[in-house]
């Protein structure tokens, strides 16, 4: 399975990791987690439903732009970022955590980077657990896990030094995701290999515990899997529905809010099956403009919640909603 590349330096770091942005979010709560290795960045909560919300701030990259048309016509991906009145040549990506808790279940969707590093990159992510600590939850009070796919920005927080990290609870993943990111990696210095390096430290010591869901299963009653394919190849996106109300979580289905959402047809530097990502988005995003529904992408500017229409040019278009 190979990655497209935009660029020599996009292979090396997936045109991702260019240098981490050392701006502090405004945070929308003043709680700071004391003790902590990394002060929380950025908290918001909210309901659907009867679930209660949390959004953590965890990451924050600078990434090229070049890496969001990998396909796209030269100079078109500038020229969108110029139309936003937007800087040209990097971006802002930012990922964030969402802790679901649902009757006695506390669940997170995803785990942030953790204790990664990176090639490059100024270490000033991993900020989950203070986020936790904040809001008065340990490690230990979480009992569901679910790893939407393997990539680093998801999987840093899940174990640490061979050990998980949150130790009761059950955790889940595609078989198709699980078994790719646990096979071995190749020699070769590319960003493919690396990737694998990091889903084997990671996912190989609670490999056997974890369990399989695929497309339609719940993880809880009200929080339900749903297959989004092409980022990597057994990606998922997640359904919340309590009381009447919905919120589908497009997790990386698009990683920038203007880019995947204005342009769907272009791919992503570094999506693995770029025809099955392309369908995912239409599929998706058609999904929540047609149904009106809330979404939250893990990489849109915090706490990444809005909605989804469509647009006189086939396209679509994401409008923050307030969380508040």
């Amino acid at each position: 399975m190979s990655y497209l590349t935009i660029s020599r330096r996009a292979a090396l770091i997936g045109g991702a990791l260019a240098v981490a942005a050392p701006a502090i979010i405004a945070s929308t709560t003043k709680a700071q987690a004391a003790g902590s290795d990394l002060p929380m960045r950025a908290l918001a909560q909210f309901s659907v439903g009867d679930m209660k919300i949390t959004v953590i701030d965890d990451l924050l990259f600078t990434v090229p732009t070049a890496i969001f048309g990998a396909n796209a016509p030269e100079g078109s991906v500038d020229a969108l970022f110029a139309k936003y009145g937007l800087p040209q040549e990097s971006a802002n990506v930012q990922g964030s955590v969402f802790l679901v808790e649902t009757g006695d279940a506390k669940v997170l969707i995803d785990t942030g980077m953790g204790d990664i590093t990176l090639p490059d990159a100024i270490v000033d992510n991993g900020r989950l657990f203070a986020g936790l600590k904040a809001i008065g939850v340990s490690p230990e009070d979480i009992t569901h896990v679910f790893l939407t796919h393997g990539h680093y920005d998801h999987i840093g927080g899940v174990t640490k030094n061979g050990a998980p990290c949150f130790p009761n609870a059950a955790h889940f993943m595609s078989q198709i995701e699980l078994d790719y990111w646990t096979s071995a990696p190749g020699t070769e210095a590319n960003f493919e290999n690396l990737m694998l390096s990091y889903g084997n430290d990671k996912l190989n010591p609670i490999k056997n515990q974890i369990q399989i869901v695929g497309d339609g299963d719940d993880i809880v009653p009200g929080i339900t899997a749903i297959a989004a394919p092409g980022h990597t190849v057994g990606h998922m996106a997640v359904m919340l529905e309590s009381n009447g109300e919905k919120l589908l979580h497009l997790i990386d289905t698009s990683v920038h809010y203007i880019v995947g959402t204005n342009e769907p047809t272009w791919a992503l530097g570094i999506e693995q099956d770029p025809a099955a990502a392309l369908e995912t988005r239409e599929r998706l995003f058609g999904k929540a403009a047609d149904e009106n529904l809330m979404v939250a992408g893990y990489h849109f500017p915090f706490p990444g919640v809005g909605r989804m229409s469509r647009t006189e040019a086939g396209a679509f278009l994401y409008t923050p909603v307030s969380v508040a």
